[in-house]
């Protein structure tokens, strides 16, 4: 039987977490035939990609009715491959009435000043919030992938995501020392492009905590089907 990640010592897990991305229709059809253990089996988290699904959020509680796996909310900014609006205050419309449903939730670090108020109601109603960088054409200087780690931690984020592009070899290995130090808060660090799959293996041993993979439908380069990946972060 699959083990239940607990959503009290989510960022605790001392094993790489894998993260089911559902992100269109499809994948939430799926998601919701499955029972408890079969999601366990097939995932650790699942994401919920707000920006992408435009579900109205009383119908997507309702789908959800009964659901025990931990969820991370996501409603992306355009800019950082986000479908949904620009403007913060509808994207906070979209997580904010899911938050007792929530395990976690994902706000851009672009954001962070701007959606002040979600991620207070969000500490409040005891859910972490994972601050996020992407950069889908590079991999920026190592003081710019530390800068968005401090940042985070002086906005008083519970942990950081980064993914960007890799071109090189040494892109990579940028990722790998930086998933390698020791950070005050839980970083989640991954490549995408030709890259992508070898780097979610190499960095989730590295430390990265949250590793993404898709649920029906790939939405970034280099991501594993998310089973397959879960699969694999267990012989590492």
């Amino acid at each position: 039987m699959a083990q239940l990640v607990s959503s009290k010592n989510l960022l605790f897990s001392s094993r790489p977490l894998a993260v089911g991305v559902v992100a269109d229709s499809a994948a939430l059809e799926h998601f919701i035939s499955l029972d408890a253990a079969s999601r366990a089996n097939l995932c650790d988290v699942a994401e919920l990609r707000l920006d992408q699904l435009q579900i109205p959020a009383a119908d997507l509680r309702a789908r959800l009715a009964g659901n025990t796996l931990p969820l991370l909310l996501t409603a992306r900014h355009p800019a950082e491959g986000g479908q949904g609006p620009e403007d913060p205050a509808a994207r906070a419309a979209m997580i904010e009435p899911l938050l007792d449903l929530a395990t976690l939730i994902d706000i851009e670090l672009r954001s962070a000043a701007q959606m002040q108020g979600t991620i207070q109601k969000a500490r409040a109603a005891g859910v972490p919030v994972v601050g996020s960088f992407h950069d889908f054409q590079a991999t920026p200087a190592e003081e710019v992938l530390r800068g968005a780690v401090n940042f985070a931690q002086q906005a008083g984020l519970d942990a950081v995501k980064i993914a960007t592009y890799l071109n090189t070899q040494g892109d990579l290995a940028s990722l790998m020392k930086l998933a390698g130090e020791t950070h005050r808060l839980r970083l989640s660090v991954m490549g995408m492009g030709p890259w992508g799959r070898v780097s979610r293996l190499v960095l989730a041993k590295c430390g990265s905590l949250l590793n993404y993979g898709f649920i029906g439908a790939s939405n970034a380069p280099g991501q594993w089907p998310v089973a397959r990946l879960k699969e694999l972060l267990s012989e590492l």
